[in-house]
């Protein structure tokens, strides 16, 4: 689906800045709000931050906790799902899919009475190279 169609869906106004930063964001697996100010300096910083903000808000962008001291972000698609691996040594991050840890998340939700909407499990250690 189209940035587009998703801000009209949920009653956001369609901005060339909106539709700009999205297609920037379409060139990372994983960015930060300054990663988007260094490829785009013609916006302002404000607005940056407030589209990343709204695309969270509205499901377009999940928040991927890889550094502890810098917020980041991915696309977020329930298409490709997946989870990350980071190494502590070199940087590299990896990324792996598992139906059985979504359907046991899924389950762990269920038993408690809570409506899981998204999940993120980030894996830090070394990877091959490292260890």
């Amino acid at each position: 689906m189209r940035i587009q169609d998703i801000l009209r869906r949920e009653k956001k106004s369609v901005t060339p800045e909106r539709v700009k930063l999205f297609e920037l964001m379409e060139w990372f697996h994983i960015f930060s709000a300054q990663d988007i100010e260094n490829l785009c300096p013609s916006i302002w910083r404000a607005s940056i931050y407030r589209t990343i903000k709204l695309f969270c808000e509205i499901w377009v962008l999940r928040r991927v906790s890889l550094e502890f001291w810098v917020e980041q972000y991915e696309l977020n698609s329930e298409k490709n799902h997946h989870e990350h691996m980071k190494c502590e040594s070199c940087g590299k991050v990896l990324s792996f899919e598992s139906d059985f840890i979504c359907k046991l998340l899924t389950q762990v939700a269920k038993n408690h009475n809570f409506s899981l909407k998204q999940h993120s499990i980030n894996l830090h250690g070394n990877c091959e190279n490292c260890s």
